[in-house]
């Protein structure tokens, strides 16, 4: 190592690796002067060099992360530096003008690469980052400059990590290399005993409502202003905090009883005490630890990759819990271990690890193991395990700890719930600013009005401040009222008086709504999660909430923008055709005469697909000549079977070491051998693996391959088939002699074949059913197709393919996988092929981009008009509404091969423009390619999909629907889904050029103004166009045209969405998951509307982010789109009841409740503030200081929440039979502007009617302030739980309780606290006894009686007359149906008697339903 760069002894650290067995040496470490880059490469060395002389694995200058617009980062703004998007599993294509930046110096240093890093989604980095490692503290910095000491950086740049076995047991933590890295036990707390009380506070503390009433407590501790007692001020403060506080406790008791149960799992680590693995909990699992891990188990901590029970090192490994996606992912051992599996010991590895800090980034990762003898071994990504991943289709692994506990990705990504403002919300926070504006104006003349008293009894200017007389403006001398003990300046009077009025008013700010809201949207989302309609029995899930926030905006949905695949489909691939060379060949359901039905075994499952008879007979044949149909149908199904990244396993996985870490013996199995006549002669012993992992539990999303349906004769079930003693007969089905695969010499002989690669108990275990494991379900879809004519994929590695044809099976070597990506969109696998002189590349992708990469076949010849037929045919498929993918092949020399190897070593070596030039190397290949042929896949739609969209269109509801099929299939799915009828004008925007875009969209637009656009010699002519049917319009657009549109440059963005307004529906066909968040980002702020995303892959988060309301579903591709989701459901129907019920219900309850607040609020304070003209402006309150603060708290708490969370406008089966109905939910005519100013004058006028009534009903009376207080305030409680009676629109008995209790709570409260005698215990309080003084008085009963009825009558009247005259869409229905349930009611008892009384009710009152129905719907 170059001591320069890393500013480490070369000769010191050789020594520290040279050390024996079981010792130690403690050197001084200095670190890196450089290390890797955020994204970057790692520059290696030559492993055979000394190592004074090699760079650091870890040193590289690259360029960090490209900020792209996916998963939540749509928005615009300048470029950082960083990795393009090549190779990404959401790759996406950016519109016209978009520039990549420009690259990076070449000495740019590892801190400026790390700003601006990417959220964007890579094949292998699905997620993305939530934090940057930054550099040290500021304080840390500051200290470090006084000190004159600068920052070490070495610890951010790198580490190096020594295994724990080679280091004493009892060193001290602060020798121990390993001891400054944190342990393994994690919180994800936010709080802990000693800080959750002054934590808490600072939180609620950041609330600017919270922030104003401690502004209220602390000035009612000032003497000259405080208008209530100290501690009573601080009740409603006290009780909100109180809520707040409480529920955060218990939000936090559930992370912290998740945390006890993860941090007390239990792992195998070694020991060296023992010289064994024994078992520890995973939060005393530490740094340096080697570790022992069994199929299916979880991985504690960030692990390189030892060992692995593969013996070419290979593991897979499953990342839902982490990223959500369902694929299984390669993991190999580090490089130079592959050989040494079998003779691996832990006790022996005394190599160091050198690793990278700790970062955000999941699939980043760069470092060296570094040998005793100085060899250094490069380490990337794929040799490294993550946290909280699950080991899979492996018996065991082991591996080193490098990262653990919140050191690890997964728990650095460990972001927080997102926060989302409803539009409701933020016009219920402008509607608060328009209450503090009215408190300031009543203050303000509060104060004016003060002065202006006091001016009227001011002393005169030389009289002094404390004399008995005072003298008005005129200097007539009066006498001192006795409430004045003394006077002051009337301007300073009034300036105490406005603070006091602040104090006294503070109700006009509702504190407590904050408060109610949020436990109204817990119990609503309690309350949708456990509705039983939303549940699905098929896959045991129910409606999932994330989000707590946003629930009133699921009833104000506008636009829905959904994916297609695995959205509206099933996203369960079935082979249906397939076109070999021209030829179709169609693949129907299988039924119960099925042709080959004497074939299959009785004990197995017929498959989802039935064999065609025509390539039967084409597999049958003996022509084997190159060129001819038979060999093109034998290497079409051979491409099914190779390319693909199936994972492929034949029986439960086993460890023999058991959880405590000791090994087991393994259960023995004997195995038959046979000789030439079948006769069993001796018997092998072979490991068994036992049934302790069932074979469901073998991966979380596994698939039996389908039995051969079309064997024509039956194979032995165990062991060998028979060897024959003579040549064997040339199989029917699969026979590629011409090709060289399958060569007849090649035997299975004492267990080897000719090759030497598949022993006795490999082909033992692939003589069972496979379990295969997927990426996508096209590539299941085609392996189980290709099984189906009995070429069988049995073993996958990075290295190798088996497969097998009638008993016999071949290795396939593989050179190179070139994987699938959205911006190339095929995959190619490169393989040598046995006994043969030429390396074969198989391709496979998109028609879009295997047509255009076929070499060019003149024309009338064979090649050209398969061709045509080929394009013909994938038009049919995409009417019928399936999936295509096009197969082609190519071969070229070994020396062209090994140059294009060079080529690609090179690009991926590269530090700039790495992805760039790894992609051009894949173009090299992928050119010149022959044509195979085609296949098609069904995709069902899901159940109840086509009524599902078909209730949003008509509730007002503009659906997109964003796919990348092509358009052929879209299109058709989308008739089938009822996006589209046939009663719809069909739009078709699919242009080549941003002309052509614009100029078929302004045609469009033009004839739906019914004006036709011509030019002659003169000029342009306007002329009107015949009136065209008022049927409605659907648009169609393509990926292409997106692209101009997208543009800014093009100004189309505008045309395009006044056309999208006048479309029922649109489609949009090969859009990328960029398109998809662009189109949903200028929807929501060109258009200013509402929108919601749904969709079920990684390909769709963006999409959802960028949405209002994002929803995922928790389909096939993985659960990435749940995790960047506000709301999660398992099937698209539920969407319906989802939005039109409960989105409505949700968003008609709080607006109803949050109006009720303000009005009650402004009520009460206005009755206080008119008792300010009779009390010469003195911001003295005729009520007790007790009602004024639990006004909100206790008396009129309860029924806002039985409005806001059991309230019904309308009934559910209303709402779902008249899906036009949510448009009153989503235009929001619940809560309007005008809303909040009628609710306020509705307050103004009651509180006049409440205040006036009372005064003049006891004007000139005996009564003292606080008799006339308690009346007031008894006749305004009265008078708010009336409203919401008249505004309650479902009657339960909750609603009942909650008004009686409030009621009972009032007068319980009132009598208890009147009753005891406050003064005799020091407490300013002079109201003992009032009120029941007060009920003993006629005058307080009819005063209330009178305040309600006249206060009411003003709402009773307006509601009358609303509900006769303008009931509105809504109220109609209701009416409707209640009448139409009267007139059922009628009838049914009408033809009720005993003996038929069931029968004839229920036929009665359905006939008289729907016939009420009819005629109304007719009328």
């Amino acid at each position: 190592m170059s001591s320069a760069g890393s500013g480490e002894n070369a000769k010191t650290q050789i020594g520290l690796l040279e050390v024996p067995e079981h010792t130690y040496l403690f050197p001084k470490v200095k670190g890196h002067g450089r290390s890797v880059s955020h994204g970057g490469a790692p520059s290696l060395g030559n492993s055979a060099l000394p190592a004074p002389g090699r760079h650091s694995a870890l040193r590289s200058a690259s360029r960090g992360h490209q900020r792209a617009f996916s998963h939540g980062q749509i928005g615009e703004g300048p470029s950082r530096p960083g990795h393009s998007r090549t190779g990404s599993k959401t790759d996406f294509i950016l519109p016209p003008g978009h520039r990549e930046p420009s690259a990076a110096p070449s000495g740019q240093t590892a801190r400026g690469s790390a700003r601006g890093h990417s959220r964007q989604a890579s094949r292998s980095e699905s997620i993305y980052t939530l934090r940057r490692t930054s550099g040290p503290p500021v304080w840390r910095r500051a200290i470090g400059w006084l000190l004159r000491r600068p920052v070490s950086t070495e610890e951010r740049r790198y580490r190096t990590v020594v295994p724990n076995h080679v280091v004493p047991e009892k060193t001290p933590k602060k020798d121990h290399p390993n001891g400054k890295r944190v342990d393994n036990k994690v919180r994800t707390t936010k709080y802990t005993f000693l800080s959750f009380i002054p934590k808490n506070l600072l939180e609620q503390f950041h609330r600017v409502a919270n922030l104003y009433f401690i502004f209220i407590v602390l000035l009612n501790w000032f003497p000259a202003i405080n208008a209530f007692g100290k501690e009573i001020a601080m009740i409603p403060v006290l009780f909100v905090l109180g809520v707040t506080a409480v529920k955060d406790l218990f939000e936090d008791r559930r992370r912290y009883l998740s945390d006890n149960r993860i941090n007390n799992s239990t792992c195998r680590i070694y020991k060296r005490s023992c010289d064994r693995y024994k078992k520890v909990l995973w939060k005393d699992l530490q740094v340096g630890d080697l570790i022992h891990l069994s199929n299916n188990e979880v991985v504690p901590a960030d692990v390189v990759l030892l060992r692995s029970s593969d013996p070419s090192g290979l593991c897979f490994l499953d990342t839902c819990n982490l990223d959500g996606e369902s694929n299984l992912k390669p993991r190999q051992v580090a490089t130079g271990f592959q050989d040494k599996q079998s003779s691996f010991t832990a006790g022996k590895f005394v190599s160091s690890v050198e690793v990278d800090t700790p970062s955000t980034k999941i699939y980043r990762f760069h470092g060296a193991v570094v040998h005793p003898n100085g060899k250094r071994v490069p380490l990337n990504s794929d040799n490294l395990l993550l946290r909280e991943c699950r080991i899979k289709n492996t018996d065991y692994v082991e591996g080193i700890v490098v990262y653990a506990g919140h050191e690890t990705k997964a728990m650095l990504n460990n972001g927080g719930p997102r926060y989302k403002r409803s539009r409701l919300e933020r016009q219920m926070n402008m509607d608060v600013i328009w209450c503090v504006l009215m408190l300031l104006v009543m203050c303000c003349i509060g104060a004016v009005g003060c002065k202006l008293w006091y001016d009227e009894h001011a002393p005169a200017p030389s009289a002094p401040s404390a004399s008995p007389f005072l003298s008005n403006t005129l200097g007539i001398a009066r006498p001192l009222p006795p409430y004045i003990p003394y006077a002051w300046d009337p301007a300073y009077e009034g300036l105490l008086s406005f603070w006091t009025f602040v104090i006294i008013l503070q109700v006009m700010i509702p504190l407590s709504l904050y408060v109610t809201i949020e436990m109204t949207k817990i119990v609503q989302i309690y309350h949708i999660h456990n509705n039983i309609d939303l549940y699905d029995p098929a896959t045991n899930k129910r409606i999932e909430c994330r989000a707590l926030n946003i629930t009133e905006e699921l009833g104000q949905v506008e636009y829905i923008f959904s994916d297609k695949t695995g959205t509206l489909t099933e996203n369960k691939m079935v082979f249906r055709r397939c076109t070999i060379a021209g030829v179709d060949y169609n693949h129907p359901s299988p039924v119960k005469s099925h042709p080959m039905g004497s074939m299959l075994n009785a004990t197995e499952s017929p498959t989802l697909i039935s064999a065609n008879p025509q390539i039967l007979e084409e597999l049958a044949s003996d022509n084997f000549a190159d060129g001819s149909h038979a060999q093109r149908v034998r290497e079409f199904l051979l491409v099914l079977a190779l390319c693909n990244t199936v994972v492929v396993s034949h029986t439960p996985h086993h460890d023999t070491m058991d959880a405590s870490g000791i090994v087991e013996s393994p259960p023995i199995l004997r195995t038959p051998k046979f000789v030439a006549n079948g006769t069993k002669i001796k018997t092998k012993q072979l490991p068994l693996t036992t049934e302790k992992y069932s074979r469901l539990a073998e991966s979380r999303s596994v698939t039996p391959s389908p039995p051969p349906s079309t064997l024509p004769s039956p194979r032995p079930q165990t062991g060998l088939p028979p060897i024959p003693p003579s040549p064997p007969e040339r199989p029917r089905l699969l026979q590629i002699p011409n090709f060289n695969i399958f060569n007849r010499k090649r035997k299975i002989e004492n267990g080897r074949n000719s090759m030497g690669s598949i022993n006795l108990a490999d082909m033992t275990s692939m003589s069972k059913k496979p379990i295969l494991e997927a990426e996508s379900p096209d590539e299941l879809a085609l392996v189980e197709a290709a099984m189906t004519y009995d070429c069988r994929l049995e073993k996958r590695s990075p290295r190798e393919v088996i497969i097998s044809t009638d008993g016999e099976f071949v290795s396939v070597p593989i050179l190179n996988i070139l994987p699938f990506d959205s911006t190339r969109k095929c995959m190619t696998v490169v393989l040598r092929l046995p006994n043969s002189p030429v390396i074969t590349i198989y391709c496979k992708g998109a028609d879009t981009t295997i047509l255009a990469a076929l070499t060019p076949s003149p024309e009338g010849s064979a090649e050209r008009a398969a061709l045509m037929r080929t394009q013909q045919q994938l038009d049919a498929y995409g009417r019928q509404g399936l999936r295509t993918l096009v197969m082609a092949k190519r071969t070229i020399d070994v020396q062209q091969y090994e140059e294009w190897a060079e080529d690609l070593k090179r690009a991926e070596l590269a530090l700039d423009n790495r992805e760039k030039k790894i992609r051009e190397c894949y173009n090299v290949l992928e050119t010149e390619l022959t044509l195979l042929g085609a296949t098609g896949i069904e995709d069902r739609l899901q159940e109840g999909v086509p009524h599902t969209i078909a209730a949003l269109i008509e509730a007002g509801i503009m659906v997109w629907v964003l796919t990348g099929d092509k358009p052929e299939t879209a299109i058709n799915v989308a008739y089938s889904a009822k996006l589209f009828s046939s009663q719809v004008e069909l739009l078709k925007l699919m242009a080549r050029s941003k002309d052509q875009a614009e100029s078929t969209i302004r045609c469009y637009l033009d004839s739906m103004d019914n004006i036709a656009v011509s030019e002659d010699g003169n000029g342009i002519v306007v002329s009107p166009l015949p009136n065209r049917s008022s049927r409605g319009r659907a648009l169609v657009v393509d990926g292409k045209t997106l692209t101009f549109i997208l543009d800014k440059k093009s100004n189309l963005t505008g045309p395009f969405l006044a056309l999208t307004k006048r479309c029922t529906s649109v489609l949009c066909c090969r859009a990328t998951p960029l398109q998809k968040a662009y189109i949903v980002k200028v929807v929501k702020e060109e258009m200013g509307v509402r929108t919601l995303a749904i969709g079920d892959g990684a390909n769709d988060v963006s999409m959802i982010q960028t949405a209002d309301v994002g929803i995922g579903i928790s389909g096939q591709e993985g659960m990435q789109a749940v995790m960047a989701s506000d709301f999660a459901i398992s099937r698209f129907k539920f969407l319906e009841r989802f939005l039109l019920v409960h989105g409505h219900w949700c968003y008609n309850r709080l607006a109803r409740m949050i109006l009720y607040f303000f009005y009650k609020n402004a009520t009460f304070v206005f009755m206080i503030f008119w008792f300010q003209l009779y009390c010469g402006w003195s911001a003295c309150v005729m009520v007790d200081q007790m009602f004024l603060m639990l006004y909100n708290l206790m008396f009129t708490s309860l029924p806002p929440l039985a409005i806001g969370v059991y309230d019904r406008c309308a009934p559910e089966a209303l709402l779902l039979e008249r899906p036009g109905l949510y448009a009153a939910s989503r235009s929001g005519v619940a809560y309007r502007p005008r809303s909040y100013w009628l609710a306020i004058a509705d307050a103004i006028y009651q509180s006049i009617v409440l205040f006036f009534i009372a005064l003049y009903a006891l004007w000139d009376s005996s009564v003292d302030i606080w008799l006339f207080g308690t009346t007031v305030s008894s006749s305004c409680i009265v008078v708010m739980l009336l409203h919401v009676a008249i505004e309650t629109r479902s009657w339960t008995i909750l609603h009942v309780l909650s008004l009686l209790g409030s009621l009972g709570a009032y007068y319980i409260f009132t009598l208890v606290y009147n009753a005891i005698p406050w003064q005799n215990f020091g407490f300013p309080s002079s109201n003992y006894w009032v009120m029941e003084t007060a009920l003993a008085t006629p005058e307080y009963w009819l005063i209330t009686a009178l305040s309600a009825v006249v206060a009411l009558a003003p709402r009773l009247v307006w509601r009358a007359i609303s509900a006769s005259l303008w009931p509105g869409p809504l109220g109609r229905a209701v009416l409707q149906r209640r009448r139409a349930k009267k007139i059922a009611d009628s009838l049914g008892a009408h033809y009720h008697n005993a003996s038929h009384s069931t029968h004839i009710y229920r036929s009665t009152v359905e006939t008289a339903v729907e016939k009420h129905t009819t005629l109304t719907a007719v009328g």
